[in-house]
């Protein structure tokens, strides 16, 4: 009895390892499309961070900035949150405008 539920566990876990099928180039596309759209916008609202040199292993630095490094975290889990979402739901107008980026305004002028 105790073999065939340890035969039982094992044909379950090895279940789990099932090959996940290839995805398919619109998938590929997609994601591309999003993690770009998502680079673009971390860039842009962490330029400060990313221009900081980093302060790690000098001899007589000063204690460790954990708010740098916490305020860095959240910044990818923003990046990465807004690359999930725009897989899933299709968003594509960034962060908190579902669906198409809304009309940029312009000015006409009449001769």
């Amino acid at each position: 009895m105790i073999r065939f539920f340890a035969a039982l566990l094992a044909i379950t876990a090895l279940a789990g390892c099932a090959a996940q099928p290839a995805p398919s180039a619109a998938e590929q596309a997609e994601a591309a499309t999003c993690t770009a759209q998502a680079d673009a916008s971390y860039n842009a609202q962490n330029y400060d961070n990313l221009s900081r040199t980093s302060q790690d292993n000098l001899r007589y630095s000063p204690m460790p900035n954990h708010v740098f490094d916490a305020q860095n975290l959240g910044a990818i889990h923003a990046r990465d949150s807004q690359i999930a979402s725009c897989e899933q739901n299709g968003d594509t107008g960034g962060p908190g405008l579902p669906g198409a980026a809304p009309a940029i305004p312009r000015i006409i002028t009449t001769p």
